[in-house]
């Protein structure tokens, strides 16, 4: 039996270096690290997740990594895992440690180790809103 990909998630992020070296995003109006790779965005229409994916770095991206990303977005959202709105907001509210915004508790960061890219995963609680954000992001010795 595989574990839960939830227990996996830490809220205190353990490669804080990945959010020190910025760049100008291609819209210039925002800093991204420089070693995103790039992110899915996915919310919950009440009956399944839907996605789409926005590249920040193609160079970055091998199929070791490609691959890497696809499982852990699925893992996420797995019927063990997030596999709804309201199991994502019970998930993130045990964990008022990860909490962005005290006052609304509407947004809520986890990271996780991968093997081929690390992953900064927000979460939101909102209803019609994007629920999930699944950052990739290059191990320091791929860049």
């Amino acid at each position: 039996m595989k574990d839960n990909i939830l227990k996996r998630l830490k809220t205190e992020c353990p490669f804080p270096q990945v959010f020190e070296d910025l760049e100008r995003s291609e819209d210039g109006f925002t800093n991204v690290p420089r070693r995103k790779i790039g992110h899915l965005r996915a919310d919950y229409d009440g009956r399944r997740w839907w996605n789409t994916a926005w590249p920040c770095h193609p160079a970055l991206v091998t199929s070791e990594i490609s691959g890497e990303i696809d499982r852990t977005y699925e893992a996420l959202t797995a019927m063990d895992a997030l596999k709804d709105l309201s199991t994502l907001t019970r998930f993130c509210e045990a964990h008022p440690e990860a909490c962005v915004d005290r006052q609304f508790r509407q947004e809520y960061n986890f990271f996780l180790e991968g093997e081929t890219c690390d992953f900064w995963i927000r979460l939101i609680t909102r209803e019609r809103d994007y629920n999930l954000y699944l950052n990739a992001l290059a191990k320091e010795t791929a860049v």
